[in-house]
């Protein structure tokens, strides 16, 4: 039986048809990606099913027993509870259970004996019995395991798990209520847009989430990437209906242009025929061919008419024309550094962009992809270095809050003021970024995160900008709207900067990849997948090292036991064993205390980096967590052996500059 089964499901908002006669099933295990232009109902679709809002015919039907879990757009908590609390809060139906279990043990505990005793007994064990296995299936003995998975995976940290709900930001406690319902473990998933405001490494862990969950999942995303990489069907909504696709969103952009490429041919070769069947019927009603004629109009109205194919959907034509020439180097940054109180951004970090360079700026959110930007765009000055413009450079910017409108104006103002023209000319370029009709009238403060987005695109345009500083372009833009900037951008002949984690848009555009993490800063050469490949690369070469690690560990402890630097070896012990040595003359030459020393602590490194790399293979084990006592001290040691590393590594480079001076002199 289908987990939810849609039958000729229609909806209406007032006298205006959304969708009609909407019919589809969702099988156990499907992951299916709910996509369409925005207005076409994707949003009132999931709320219908979640039962959150009524329709106005049709069936849904939900198995029984199933439960489904619905994650709308932009939810927001103000519990007052605490991160943790409001994860255990998921397990309440575990809870009631270990309530029922801790009753029954009571009585237990309390049996007299006896006959009738006797026989309750083995009632109350095999309720507790029945109790177990289902405290086990609700999560009771793996819960705080799920919820520091969960929540470490979305971005969370230990100390956040105190943090009181109601301080968080807004981007903060939408991914409270993604990691509660994922807690949850419901049979059915209903996520609208569950990647705002995740960053790159968190999409990625939510990816392999649902890639691995065991029930069923509905997504509303305009995320391709994540489309391609998480779901097997599709669920277009277009043209009030909707269609299914097999496959993830590739297959269904390849199905989609095939089946308009039949249909238009389909509607060419129908039309050829109602036109013959027409021309007879006129020709030939009124003559001696009248049953013929009677009989083709017959067969005209029979005729099931063929749609004619919309070939290219409502979208944006964007195009950012021929920029404006400048000199050779567009941007130039020197050594730029930036912190917040404590916390260092980023240090040292140099960057020379050429005329035509296309830029992408990569990291976890609050890692400093925007300060950066607002220091390249000169809004905010860096604590350190400095950042140059190129000549004839002409900034283009698009803030990631779609700053720079007058609220209280129209959408027709805003191009008013960015161009002297006429009413139907504003009104024909507007209706480029598919502000048609009335919409022109809008207020800005009226306006969707999208329409923003579109309006300041229209206004960047108009600019006649030669370096575009993006942050976070696509947030807010369906898929056609995506794929039209992507496309401009692509073609634009200016600079581009642009920190964004649509990981699709970032392939398709960018030639350089910058990433900022944790306080560093990395430049890669080639696009998003280059870079991805680059740091998987790198993590097996780690590895592979690591496990050579043991063997080169003793290597290094020998060479140092034979020159008498074995590192638990005291001071006496260590010079009697350079003199025994040095006794041994032409048999073997002792080393020089400035080598001996190095290679001691390469033997001392290597041992230590090793330990680091199992240490940080627990923290990565979900069995860890179930001891939290243990979990603390691993993070500990964690630290304090990383500390020591960084500690071994100078002694370790001071140690080969004194070699070094050693054989120079001896030289």
């Amino acid at each position: 039986m289908p987990l939810i089964e849609l039958r000729s499901v229609t909806k209406y908002f007032g006298s205006d048809l959304l969708f009609r006669d909407v019919t589809a099933t969702l099988e156990e295990r499907w992951r299916v990606g709910l996509i369409g232009r925005n207005g076409t109902g994707k949003t009132t679709l999931l709320r219908i099913i979640s039962g959150t809002e009524d329709w106005d015919s049709g069936s849904v039907s939900i198995a029984p027993a199933a439960t489904v879990g619905y994650l709308s757009q932009g939810f927001e908590y103000t519990s007052g509870n605490t991160l943790y609390e409001e994860m255990v809060a998921a397990f309440s139906h575990a809870a009631r259970i270990g309530g029922e279990m801790r009753q029954i043990e009571q009585q237990m505990a309390h049996s007299a004996g006896g006959a009738e005793d006797a026989t309750s007994l083995d009632r109350l064990m095999k309720r507790y019995s029945q109790l177990e296995h289902e405290f086990e299936l609700a999560g009771g003995y793996d819960q705080d395991v799920r919820i520091r998975t969960t929540l470490f995976g979305l971005g969370f940290r230990e100390p956040d798990l105190e943090s009181v709900i109601d301080t968080l930001s807004g981007g903060q406690k939408v991914r409270v209520a993604l990691a509660r319902m994922l807690a949850s473990d419901p049979d059915v998933l209903l996520l609208d847009e569950p990647t705002n405001h995740l960053d790159v490494a968190a999409i990625e862990w939510l990816e392999d989430y649902l890639r691995s969950f065991r029930g069923a999942v509905i997504v509303v995303s305009h995320d391709r990437h994540f489309l391609d990489a998480c779901v097997n069907r599709i669920w277009h909504m277009d043209d009030n209906g909707l269609k299914e696709y097999n496959g993830n969103y590739t297959c269904f952009v390849a199905q989609r242009e095939m089946a308009l490429e039949r249909q238009a041919e389909d509607f060419r070769r129908q039309q050829e025929l109602i036109a013959k069947l027409e021309d007879y019927v006129r020709r030939y009603k009124a003559g001696n061919r009248t049953t013929m004629a009677a009989s083709r109009e017959k067969m005209l109205a029979r005729i099931e008419r063929i749609k004619r194919p919309v070939t290219s959907d409502k979208a944006m034509k964007v195009s950012f024309g021929k920029a404006e020439r400048t000199g050779r180097l567009a941007v130039v940054a020197q050594r730029i550094s930036k912190g917040f109180g404590t916390k260092q951004l980023f240090s040292g970090l140099d960057l020379v962009l050429e005329r035509g360079e296309r830029l992408g700026v990569v990291g976890p959110n609050g890692s400093g992809k925007t300060t950066f930007l607002r220091i390249i765009s000169q809004d905010l000055a860096p604590d350190s270095g400095s950042v140059a413009l190129g000549e004839n450079v002409r900034l283009g910017i698009l803030r990631q809050d779609v700053e720079g409108l007058n609220d209280e104006g129209t959408v027709l103002d805003e191009v008013y003021r960015s161009r002297d023209w006429t009413s139907g000319e504003a009104r024909s370029y507007l209706a480029r970024f598919m502000f048609g009709g009335e919409e022109v009238y809008k207020q800005v403060k009226v306006l969707s995160g999208g329409e923003r987005t579109r309006l300041v695109l229209a206004k960047l345009v108009l600019a006649g900008c030669n370096l575009l500083i993006l942050d976070e372009p696509t947030n807010h833009l369906d898929m056609e709207s995506r794929h039209a900037l992507e496309q401009a951008v692509s073609e634009f002949d200016g600079t581009v900067i642009c920190a964004s984690h649509d990981r699709y848009f970032l392939d398709q555009i960018v030639t350089r990849t910058l990433e900022i993490s944790d306080g560093q800063w990395r430049l890669f050469e080639g696009n998003y997948s280059f870079y991805r490949e680059t740091l998987m690369a790198q993590a097996q070469a780690q590895a592979e090292l690591q496990s050579q690690a043991p063997t080169q560990a003793r290597s290094a402890r020998q060479q140092a036991e034979a020159a008498g630097w074995h590192p638990r070896a005291n001071a006496s012990t260590r010079a009697g064993a350079q003199a025994q040595a040095r006794r041994r003359g032409r048999k073997g030459a002792a080393l020089s205390p400035e080598r001996a020393e190095a290679q001691r602590l390469e033997g001392l490194i290597v041992e230590l980096e090793s330990r680091i790399a199992q240490l940080e293979a627990a923290l990565a084990s979900e069995d860890l967590y179930a001891d939290g006592e243990r979990a603390r001290a691993t993070v500990t040691e964690h630290r304090r052996a990383s500390a020591e590393l960084e500690e071994l590594y100078s002694s370790w480079e001071r140690a080969l500059e004194a070699q070094r001076r050693a054989e120079a002199g001896d030289d």
